[in-house]
C-alpha cells in the first residue's frame, strides 16, 4: 500500500536520492502529524492510516490518494526457473554454451554495448553476436534502461537545452568532459575511464521515456534482442507496462530481469528494494537482489526482500555469490560466471530432473520434510517416488538434525529408501544416510539430499 497526493513527483533513486528526494504527501503527512499503524489480531491484519488534526480551509482541497498492490501478482514458475540459466558476461558463444547457460546478459562497457543506456553506436557487432547466439539456441539480453545517459549520445545537447525536463539539475562535477562541456547544474553518474563514457543522470519521469521505448522497439525489430537487464528502475509502472508490451509483441518469450543494490541506507533514503520496485514486479521475469544484501540475515528477510516468492517471482543471489545452501531453500543460485559452482548445481538439477519436480517450501504448513530445529529449514523438490531436499542451517554452529518425513506424500518406503548427497565442488561432498539417522549440518551451510529407492 502506498500513499500519495497531487504533489507526487518520482524521486531519484539509488545514490542520487538525496539530490531529489521524495516529496511527502501534503494530505497524509500533515507536517509529521500523519502516520500508519499495522495491527495484528489472530489471523487478521488491520492497517489504520491517519492524517492527524488539521484545519480545513475553503478553496484548499486535500487529495487523500492511495494505491493497493494485491500480492502475489502471479504464481511462481519453478520449472521456468530451472530451465532459464543466466550467464552474466560477454564471452564467446561457444564458451557460454559449454557452461550450460542459455541466456546471456550483455552489460554495458564492453565492445558490444560500450556506452551506458545508449546501445545504438555498436549495433552491427551486437547484431552479429545475437545472430550467432540464436543459431546456437541461446537468448541475448542487454543492459538498457533509464537513470543515466552516456555523454556519447548525440542527443545530449538537445536534451540539455530543455532545462531539467530530461537531465536532472545538480551539483555538477564528475569527468573533465562534463565539466568542460556542460559547465554546471547537472548530476554526474557512472564513468568508465577506458571508454571515456561519462553518464549524466536523468531527471526521473520525462519525455525521454518515449524515446527510450521507441529505442527498445527498434532494438527488438532490428537487432533481435531477447529482453533487457535493468539496473535499478528509474521509471514508473506505466512505462514498465509499455516495455512489457513491446517485448511480448516483438519477441515472444523475451525476458526482463531486475538487479538492485540494497538501498536501505541514508544515502539512498532507507528504501527496501522490493518495496521500492514492487509496482514493477508483475511485469518482471527474474530478480537479482543484489549488491550489499546481507545473506547472513534471517529467513524472513530472504523471503520478503530477496527471493521474490511472495510476489510471484524467483531470482538469483549476487553479493559475494550469496549463500548457496540457503539460496536453494528458496530455489536460488548465484550467476555464472561469477559463481562457477552454479554449473555443478545445474548438472545436479538435470540429473534429478528438476524441471519435472514440484517445489514445496519450508513455509508451507504441510511440507512433507521438516527438521527438529527452527534454525535448520528444509524445502522439498518432489517427483514420483523420489525427492530432493534442500537443507540450510541459519545458525553459526554445526548441528545434527532429525528429518520428519511424510513418506506417503513422497511416495517412498522408508525401509527401501536411501538418502544421499552427490558431490558438488564448493558445496558438498558425497555422503549417504539412512532414514531416521541424524544428519550433521555445518554452521551457515547445508545439503542437497536426494531421496530415492535403493
Amino acid at each position: 500500500m502506498s500513499w500519495k497526493d497531487q504533489n507526487y513527483v518520482r524521486p531519484l533513486n539509488t545514490n542520487f536520492y538525496l539530490l531529489k528526494p521524495l516529496q511527502m504527501p501534503t494530505s497524509w503527512y500533515n507536517e509529521g502529524a500523519g502516520g500508519c499503524e499495522l495491527r495484528h489480531t489472530g489471523q487478521n491484519y488491520r492497517i489504520r492510516t491517519f492524517s492527524g488534526r488539521r484545519n480545513l480551509l475553503p478553496g484548499h482541497p486535500l487529495h487523500f490518494r492511495f494505491r493497493l498492490l494485491i500480492t502475489p501478482f502471479k504464481p511462481i514458475d519453478p520449472p521456468r526457473q530451472w530451465a532459464t540459466r543466466f550467464y552474466h558476461n560477454y564471452e564467446p558463444i561457444e564458451t557460454i554454451r559449454e557452461q550450460g547457460a542459455n541466456v546471456i546478459n550483455i552489460h554495458h562497457a564492453n565492445v558490444l554495448n560500450p556506452y551506458i543506456n545508449y546501445p545504438f553506436l555498436s549495433v552491427e557487432k551486437l547484431k552479429n553476436y545475437i545472430d550467432q547466439a540464436h543459431a546456437e539456441d541461446l537468448k541475448v539480453k542487454i543492459y538498457y534502461t533509464v537513470r543515466e545517459l552516456s555523454n556519447r549520445a548525440p542527443e545530449v545537447f538537445a536534451l540539455r537545452s530543455l532545462g531539467d525536463d530530461v537531465l536532472a539539475y545538480g551539483p555538477g562535477g564528475g569527468s573533465s568532459w562534463m565539466q568542460e562541456h556542460l559547465g554546471a547544474n547537472y548530476i554526474a553518474g557512472w564513468y568508465v575511464p577506458s571508454l571515456r563514457d561519462a553518464a549524466i543522470i536523468n531527471s526521473g519521469t520525462s519525455r525521454w521515456h518515449n524515446y527510450y521505448l521507441e529505442g527498445l522497439e527498434w532494438l527488438v525489430k532490428n537487432v533481435g534482442i531477447d529482453g533487457i537487464y535493468i539496473d535499478d528502475v528509474a521509471f514508473d509502472r506505466v512505462v514498465m507496462k509499455r516495455v512489457r508490451r513491446i517485448l511480448d509483441r516483438g519477441r515472444p518469450g523475451a525476458l526482463i530481469d531486475l538487479h538492485s543494490a540494497n538501498q536501505f541506507n541514508v544515502r539512498d533514503g532507507f528504501a527496501n528494494s522490493a518495496n521500492l520496485y514492487l509496482e514493477h514486479f508483475p511485469f518482471l521475469d527474474r530478480l537479482w537482489f543484489g549488491e550489499y544484501f546481507d545473506y547472513d540475515s534471517q529467513p524472513d528477510f530472504w523471503m520478503v526482500e530477496v527471493a521474490g516468492i511472495p510476489f510471484g517471482l524467483m531470482g538469483e543471489m549476487l553479493e559475494g555469490g550469496g549463500n548457496p545452501w540457503r539460496g536453494m531453500v528458496f530455489g536460488m543460485t548465484g550467476r555464472m560466471p561469477r559463481v562457477l559452482e552454479t554449473r555443478e548445481m545445474w548438472k545436479l538439477w538435470d540429473s534429478f530432473g528438476m524441471q519435472d519436480s514440484q517445489m514445496i517450501g519450508y513455509w508451507v504448513p504441510d511440507c512433507p520434510v521438516k527438521t527438529d530445529r527452527e534454525d535448520v529449514l528444509a524445502t522439498v523438490y518432489t517427483k514420483e517416488s523420489e525427492a530432493m531436499v534442500a537443507l540450510a542451517n541459519w545458525s553459526e554452529e554445526t548441528v545434527s538434525v532429525d528429518l520428519s518425513v511424510d513418506w506417503d506424500v513422497l511416495g517412498l518406503n522408508p525401509e527401501n529408501t536411501v538418502i544421499e548427497s552427490k558431490p558438488i565442488t564448493g558445496f558438498q561432498s558425497r555422503a549417504r544416510f539412512d532414514p531416521g539417522e541424524r544428519i550433521p549440518v555445518e554452521g551457515k551451510k547445508g545439503w542437497m539430499l536426494w531421496l530415492h529407492p535403493r
